[in-house]
């Protein structure tokens, strides 16, 4: 009998320490939910429930401005959130960290992270985004599926910005070349005084300019084209109040089609400008 009390008594000493140092056994995962593949649970967590929207809009934090305000980007498509549940003692910060690791592993490039009473993570694949927010001991990964952006509707200043706010980046549409040249068409200075306005507008924005061919004419010769029409804009808006030091250029030819060039839409989709917001120079 006193053996029995002592293994009892030392029982209860174990299960109290392992409650204490929340290794207590969680319950098994939510039935009729299914782990992220991308970002999957981690460690000592669960499953706690799920959802799923075909069509949703969340408020993205992407980065913070210089006054340190959190920037955020619209972004509408098909989401899938999972809620999970850690042992006793996890906290935002542990969550945070131990993402942010899992996510370098994978090659996923972060976009954002806060870590205080509450944690938030932002990363973005492509047109996969993921947003994971920590409170206390849960946290929920909600990944999204971004639809397409449809940059050949977009002709203004703040839509522009916009694009450029949303997802790093806008290809434009209205400034157009001569055939095999770098001299532009009559029609293209609309789009390049609203690129202007746009820039004025965010002083603080340095772009790189990259022009894009179809695949007329040699690799060669389309690589040398496109850097010329880059060049080409950069001269525009330097020449139009913008400082040359904002701006890069890149020419890429017709290495990155985003449409099929064997019909002529296709071939003028694929010949394009992209705008592409960098990180700005640090001045001495």
């Amino acid at each position: 009998m006193r053996i029995c009390n002592f293994l009892l008594a030392v029982c209860i000493v174990h299960c109290t320490h392992a409650e204490a140092q929340g290794l207590v056994k969680l319950e098994p995962d939510a039935s009729g939910c299914v782990d992220s593949k991308t970002l999957p649970k981690l460690p000592m967590c669960r499953i706690d429930n799920c959802e799923a929207k075909d069509d949703d809009q969340r408020a993205v934090p992407v980065r913070e401005d210089e006054k340190g305000s959190v920037v955020t980007a619209a972004i509408d498509g098909a989401s899938r959130s999972v809620m999970y549940e850690c042992r006793e003692g996890t906290t935002p910060a542990t969550i945070v960290q131990q993402s942010l690791a899992a996510l370098k592993a994978a090659a996923i490039p972060v976009l954002y992270q806060y870590v205080g009473q509450e944690g938030t993570v932002t990363a973005r694949k492509g047109d996969l985004w993921m947003l994971l927010e920590a409170a206390a001991r849960y946290y929920t990964l909600t990944e999204l599926k971004a639809a397409p952006p449809d940059f050949e509707s977009l002709t203004e200043a703040t839509e522009f910005a916009n694009g450029i706010e949303r997802y790093g980046h806008v290809d434009i549409y209205g400034i157009h070349f001569q055939a095999a040249r770098a001299e532009f068409s009559t029609d293209s200075e609309t789009a390049l005084r609203e690129i202007a306005v746009m820039l004025e507008s965010h002083p603080e924005w340095r772009l790189r300019i990259e022009c894009h061919t179809d695949n007329t004419g040699t690799k060669m010769a389309n690589m040398t084209l496109s850097a010329r029409r880059a060049s080409a804009v950069a001269a525009w808006l330097a020449g139009h109040g913008i400082k040359r030091t904002r701006m890069e250029t890149t020419g890429m030819g017709d290495i990155h089609p985003i449409a099929d060039n064997a019909t002529a839409a296709g071939r003028a989709k694929n010949e394009r400008v992209d705008l592409i917001r960098i990180a700005a120079s640090v001045e001495h």
